[in-house]
């Protein structure tokens, strides 16, 4: 996710590492996505966006003890970016590196399919979200989701697969982050995130009317094994406390409280598995 203005996007790679018995695998924490990955809206990304704040857990050994923490998410990434861009082939080559064991693996990507319709004051969905053209360009950028998500946890998996030892893969939905503001848009994003019956539902995919981009997140990345953690949930209605929506600029990222929650929930979904 990223600033509604944004256009470019930058990569921000943090590698904290600590000494290991020589021969000796680095075992290694990997982030891997947009904005929220990188830490857009944290008064410190390196240390209180929700990956940076995740890497001392992940570091503990009951908690897959990656004793280094790699960053390489691109602010402002698609899932056709990711996927183009770099950053699925620098992910690809940070598990495959001999010298390194992955442990976990964080990603939050696909926001900005469906945010890139909301940039500019003049964009369909900005002016009328329940027109035609805005129905048919979310109907366009669902499609691109539904088609690179399973080929980005398929490059994922073969990379993990041929890693040394067990990893665990962490994939974070999407929240809303007009929710509880009473905005014209949060019924709109509502049902962009999680289609008309309002839930993630797996087994009710066969109606289109009920696949929102959280289905197609939590649905595909389930399917491979991965660990979903429930963006929508963590902020709810909250996004006035927990996001930078109130503040000048239209951000929507969140706050440092916004992302110590993201933290939680991963630990919490972790604990649970």
């Amino acid at each position: 996710m990223r600033h509604l203005s944004a256009l470019a996007a930058t990569a921000l790679v943090i590698m904290i590492a600590t000494p290991v018995a020589a021969g000796s695998p680095s075992t290694v924490y990997v982030a891997l996505g947009d904005s929220l990955a990188w830490g857009d809206g944290a008064s410190d990304p390196a240390s209180t966006s929700y990956a940076a704040l995740l890497s001392d857990y992940f570091a503990g050994e009951p908690h897959g003890g990656a004793k280094q923490y790699l960053n390489l998410a691109v602010r402002g990434e698609t899932t056709s970016s990711y996927l183009v861009g770099g950053q699925a082939a620098a992910a690809i080559n940070a598990i495959s590196d001999p010298t390194t064991d992955t442990r976990t693996v964080t990603l939050s990507v696909g926001g900005n399919d469906l945010l890139d319709l909301l940039n500019e004051p003049t964009d369909p969905c900005v002016v009328n979200p329940a027109s035609a053209t805005c129905q048919g360009l979310v109907a366009i950028a669902m499609s691109t989701v539904a088609a690179n998500y399973p080929a980005i946890m398929a490059s994922l998996s073969a990379a993990l697969a041929a890693d040394l030892g067990p990893e665990k893969v962490f994939v974070l939905t999407l929240y809303n982050p007009f929710g509880g503001t009473s905005s014209g848009f949060e019924g709109v994003v509502d049902i962009g995130l999680l289609g008309a019956d309002l839930m993630v539902d797996c087994t009710a995919l066969s109606n289109p009317m009920n696949i929102g981009l959280n289905d197609l997140v939590a649905c595909i990345s389930g399917a491979f094994g991965a660990i979903v953690i429930d963006g929508y949930t963590v902020v709810g209605d909250n996004a006035l406390a927990l996001t930078h929506i109130g503040d000048p600029g239209f951000n929507i990222h969140p706050n440092d409280d916004g992302y110590a929650a993201i933290a939680k929930a991963h630990r919490g979904a972790d604990r649970g598995h």
